[in-house]
């Protein structure tokens, strides 16, 4: 059985403790202010394309957020995932706790021709996908992080990803034991800090910083470093070479020695 609740004009849906179990919730925006907290559990919020802003607690549990547009949770604020699902055409920031859970975060199209990933987020599932060539700013000087599935695909002309800041650097940490689909992406100014990214394949209109993405299928690891000596073995490698050295000593005084007899 189906339930919903809509409000063709409603700018913003406030709770309190409130949880929806297997209903469908339609509003135009939602507003959770600090102290306040709305569990979805098993069921769906749509948001009809409208905001959402996070001051208080959102819990998704296994449910749905459907046609937001911009996702903000505010220094404070918290949600957690859980195993849900949540779809977006416009900016994600994260300034609060974002916990992932197993969840699945799509950035899609939409009535922008780009969207923000700004502050730091860990992601279980990322997904950026764009039929249009939509351009992903990552905020600059901050790192996302995926542990799961990382999934950027131009399903159409290639998809940009760049930064806020041009020339000023963000990153992106596809975590060990995470797995990445990555088809027809320009990068600029995108670092990945993690796993090597798409190595099979060619920058598709980026400048060209992408360190740590593309190449002939080869991929790059960082030098492993040399670990440092602790004192006792110092010591001991100290002791050796005192040993050779004074045993080389004595020999040359030997060979000396004999050469002088002769």
């Amino acid at each position: 059985m189906r339930t919903g609740l809509r409000r063709a004009g409603m700018a913003a849906l406030l709770f309190s403790m409130v949880p929806l179990f297997a209903a469908t919730v339609w509003a135009q925006g939602l507003t959770l202010p600090a102290g306040a907290s709305l569990q979805v559990s098993g069921g769906r919020l749509d948001l009809a394309g409208g905001d959402a802003s996070i001051a208080g607690a959102f819990a998704l549990g296994a449910g749905e957020l459907r046609g937001v547009g911009a996702w903000r949770i505010a220094a404070g604020g918290s949600a957690d995932f859980g195993s849900g699902i949540a779809s977006l055409t416009g900016d994600w920031e994260n300034r609060g706790i974002f916990t992932a859970g197993s969840s699945r975060v799509e950035l899609r199209d939409g009535a922008s021709p780009s969207s923000a990933l700004l502050g730091t987020s860990q992601f279980a599932n990322l997904s950026l996908v764009s039929l249009s060539g939509k351009r992903y700013r990552f905020e600059s000087g901050f790192t996302q992080r995926v542990a799961a599935q990382l999934q950027i695909q131009g399903q159409g002309p290639a998809i940009q990803v760049d930064v806020t800041v041009p020339g000023n650097l963000a990153y992106l940490n596809l975590l060990a034991g995470g797995t990445q689909a990555i088809a027809n992406v320009g990068v600029s100014d995108v670092y990945a800090t993690g796993q090597h990214l798409a190595p099979m394949l060619t920058n598709q209109g980026g400048n060209g910083n992408a360190q740590g993405w593309f190449g002939n299928g080869v991929v790059v690891t960082p030098p492993t470093p040399v670990p440092a000596l602790g004192w006792p073995m110092l010591l001991v490698l100290t002791g050796g070479m005192l040993w050779a050295a004074a045993q080389a000593r004595r020999s040359g005084r030997h060979q000396g020695a004999e050469h002088a007899a002769w």
